[in-house]
């Protein structure tokens, strides 16, 4: 890809100053007295001056039509690696570049994260080299606020389909939106929810009232990740209703919710509801293995690994996360998103009709099918077997509930305090309201008087 350096020229003027004009003299004859002619002045020669030339710019040649397309993608997907996932992309790629003669979309795989990583390398070639700076890229969308920030991508509102941007679910459009303008489409998610033993436990206790009264046991990692609170907690919170910033960005942290989360914790281990090998999980895979082998009736799992062990799982369904008042619950949707990264407008307008052709419902469906993760948009369910599977019904209804995971540095703050929290209560017997008006002082947040 080359980018056109617009460039004015400017022609030099050389000023000509010619300034002097001729004058002519006459002369007088001397005659007789009696015949003494009057003076005849010899008129002047008037000279006209020439107009200095103007400086005309040299206006940039018009911008061609695209012939080629660069996209970046990650590891999650990659033409070269031969699985069905990337050879659906792939096909997908081709049947574009079909619709559009002479055009060829070229895909390069880039780490995720990290120096060197999407977002680095974005960064920094969009300042020394802007040459290589691809039209279209992938992206986590946690990550897209920064991106937007740095003015490293293009606003869609104009570019794309309402119909398209209407079908999104609203964590979509929510994650996906900065400043109120639309900077990146998410394709794929995933969220956390319940799943349950159906050879051990008939109807699934969806209240934490039921998970005591039930007999059921129940796993979900509380050791949080990089001393971050875990989602099972932030679920927990969030569905009492309790927020965690206002509008401004500032802690808003409810201490009720927080000293109620705490206590059913420290409740749940304490009846046995809630088994002890929580305290050494730290993600949902830590406690898949208790659950494939029967050993505990009800677990929290993410729908990727759902879908990735589905085969595994003849006795079993997914249900909400139990919560304080029962379903429905609301859900953290992580996942990844396309962005528009082109240099000029043309390049850009042509990489959002690829964008959209890589979001039609059909598209869409069969890549999250074969990816195992969760579409982004409506109409692509429609394009499972829904009334067959009965996790594809459960998801579509639990996708409304879901919001994007928020990941600010006083989202941050505040996990960290969540889960220095989680710790003390079930690992060093603070009382739960003690704990939770830590967590407010943690983040200088006024606590209760």
């Amino acid at each position: 890809m080359i980018e056109r350096k617009r460039t004015w020229h400017c022609i030099p003027v050389t000023l000509l100053f010619c300034a002097w004009l001729a004058v002519g003299f006459g002369c007088q004859a001397f005659a007789t007295p009696e015949q003494a002619p009057p003076a005849t002045a010899t008129p002047a020669q008037v000279v006209t001056a020439t107009p200095l030339p103007t400086a005309t710019p040299t206006l940039p040649p018009p911008e061609e039509d695209p012939s080629t397309l660069t996209v970046w993608i990650t590891e999650l997907v990659s033409p070269l690696d031969g699985d069905e996932r990337s050879r659906i992309f792939e096909e997908q790629i081709l049947a574009f570049e079909a619709t559009h003669p002479g055009l060829s979309v070229n895909v390069l795989r880039k780490k995720a994260d990290g120096k060197g990583g999407l977002e680095d390398f974005l960064s920094t070639a969009s300042a020394v080299a802007p040459d290589v700076v691809p039209d279209l890229m992938m992206i986590d969308t946690a990550r897209l606020p920064a991106l937007a920030q740095q003015g490293l991508v293009a606003p869609l509102d104009e570019l794309l389909d309402p119909d398209l941007v209407k079908d999104l679910y609203p964590f979509a459009i929510q994650g996906s939106t900065v400043d109120g303008q639309l900077v990146g489409v998410p394709f794929e998610t995933s969220v956390e929810h319940a799943l349950y033993n159906t050879s051990k436990i008939a109807v699934p206790p969806l209240s934490w009232t039921e998970v005591f009264s039930s007999g059921a046991t129940y796993i979900f990692p509380t050791m949080g990740q990089g001393g971050l609170v875990n989602d099972a907690f932030l679920i927990q919170y969030l569905s009492t209703g309790a927020e965690l910033v206002d509008s401004n960005g500032q802690s808003a942290l409810d201490v009720q919710a927080l000293t109620d989360v705490l206590t059913f914790y420290r409740d749940g281990l304490a009846n046995g509801s809630i088994l002890g090998d929580v305290l050494q999980y730290d993600t949902v895979r830590s406690g898949w293995r208790k659950y494939l082998q029967a050993e505990v009736v009800m677990a929290d799992i993410s729908s990727d690994l759902y879908l990735e062990g589905r085969g595994l799982l003849q006795v079993s369904k997914a249900t909400w996360v139990p919560t304080q008042a029962g379903p429905p619950a609301i859900t953290l949707a992580r996942g990844n998103a396309w962005v528009v990264t082109a240099p000029t407008p043309k390049r850009v307008a042509l990489s959002a009709k690829l964008l959209a052709w890589l979001m039609n419902p059909a598209n869409m469906a069969r890549w999250n099918m074969a990816a195992e993760c969760l579409p982004t948009r409506r109409a692509a369910f429609e394009q499972m077997p829904r009334d067959e599977d009965e996790y594809v019904q459960f998801i579509y209804t639990q996708l409304e509930y879901a919001i994007p995971y928020p990941s600010s540095e006083i989202h941050k703050r505040i996990y960290r305090a969540m889960q220095d929290a989680v710790d003390a209560v079930l690992r060093q017997g603070k009382p739960p309201a003690l704990a939770a008006e830590e967590v407010l002082q943690a983040v200088n947040q006024e606590g209760t008087p």
